[in-house]
């Protein structure tokens, strides 16, 4: 039965006094463990109406990631017909001519573009990505030999997560597009393009005023147990309290806070432009009860630094009301919610929102126009009771009209 091999459970493996097959989750890769305790990669496929296998190469000198990228390799090369050993030199004597690899061509992307053009939660991400994801499935791969099928076999290895893996793509897409401007590549040549992305759907959930008052409690639940600390439960109640993006609220620094005015001033923003956070009372009053750690309001671990993660922190915070199902972004959005349902309009939202583009705020359109028909059918009640309770008519009140006289001779 197929085994998902890990790094872990290969080094766990001991030697029998026979060889050992494994076959891996992923078709046509496995391990081997000859009696003498090698642990040797596999690529297995049935070509030419027989069964071949080709060794890919020997743990723990190559992982399981690198081992399993290079299997999928020697598969297609099974498939159409070709020497996977062959085929291997040459990518192998095209990485010793110099020509560069996804790894070489990802640290280079990464210095010229990202590093120096991007902000620094988004270098964060992308080389969270690289390291876990691009790198050690692809990264040994020359950038001019990297095919269609190869990319939408990687993107199709992370199904479980689609939203993930579709970003993931759009990463390794804007690599390849590097590529081609610093002539690695021929022009439009990029392997991702053609890609289908998974479909994602739109996600939106709004709180209701009840689970509000239920995840307020869960934050203070969470900090008085000790799981999260003050820091983290003064974020996510900002988040409760202002709409703000997590990444502005760990952005922001005590010296951004215009006390008078109850505002936060960003200086930069997701939009690129600066970005006024509005305070109500209650989030005057969240900031004036957090201790002073440094520069930033959202204190980090180490001196010096913001929160690293305030997701995380809503993660343990939400489990305590039960609301497993609610993103810390859907706090913004509830925020939001929660203003239309107030008659609030859709500019005035989009301006406590931050968002540059009129568009972005008519996600919230369909609240707006619930709280119209709340008011019309409150007004139709209204209307109805005035006129069931207007007084009745008496009959003092009614004037007979005369009848009109008829002509002489005029049958009725």
């Amino acid at each position: 039965m197929p085994t998902k091999l890990t790094n872990a459970g290969i080094e766990a493996l001991e030697a029998t006094d026979r060889d050992r097959i494994i076959f891996d989750t992923s078709p046509g890769f496995g391990l081997r463990i000859t009696r003498a305790g090698s642990k040797l990669f596999f690529a297995q496929a049935r070509a030419a109406g027989q069964v071949r296998r080709v060794t890919v190469g020997a743990f723990p000198a190559m992982k399981v990631a690198e081992a399993r990228a290079a299997a999928r390799l020697m598969l297609d090369d099974l498939m159409a017909g070709k020497n996977p050993a062959v085929e291997r030199q040459i990518r192998q004597a095209a990485i010793a001519a110099s020509d560069i690899t996804v790894a070489d061509l990802a640290d280079r992307w990464m210095a010229e573009v990202v590093r120096p053009k991007r902000k620094p939660r988004t270098i964060a991400d992308y080389e969270l990505i690289l390291a876990q994801r691009i790198k050690p499935a692809l990264g040994h791969i020359p950038v001019r030999a990297l095919s269609w099928a190869q990319c939408n076999a990687f993107h199709g290895s992370m199904a479980k997560t689609p939203r993930r893996a579709n970003y993931v793509a759009s990463t390794l897409r804007a690599m390849m597009n590097f590529a081609e401007h610093i002539d690695v590549r021929p022009k439009h040549s990029n392997p991702v393009k053609g890609v289908e992305f998974f479909r994602e759907g739109k996600r939106e959930r709004f709180l209701s005023e009840a689970e509000i008052g239920a995840a307020a409690d869960a934050i203070e639940s969470a900090e008085r147990e000790g799981v999260i600390g003050p820091h983290a439960a003064c974020g996510l109640r900002l988040a409760l309290f202002t709409g703000a993006r997590s990444g502005e609220i760990t952005a922001a620094q005590w010296g951004h806070v215009d006390w008078q005015r109850k505002l936060i001033r960003l200086p930069d923003s997701k939009t690129n432009d600066p970005r006024t956070i509005h305070l109500s009372d209650a989030a005057v009053e969240v900031l004036k009860t957090l201790p002073r750690v440094g520069p930033f309001i959202i204190a980090g671990a180490k001196d010096g630094e913001a929160y690293k993660n305030l997701s995380r922190a809503w993660i343990t915070a939400r489990a305590y009301a039960g609301l497993d199902d609610v993103r810390l972004h859907d706090l913004r959005h509830s925020y939001a919610s929660l203003a239309a349902g107030r008659g609030v309009s859709l500019q005035m939202i989009g301006k406590l929102l931050g968002h540059k583009v009129t568009a972005t705020t008519q996600r919230y359109a369909h609240l707006a126009r619930d709280r119209v028909a709340m008011v019309n059918d409150e007004l139709g009640a209204a209307m109805t009771a005035a006129i069931e309770n207007r007084p009745a008519r008496s009959a003092a009140n009614v004037v007979k009209l005369k009848q009109p006289r008829k002509p002489r001779g005029q049958s009725s």
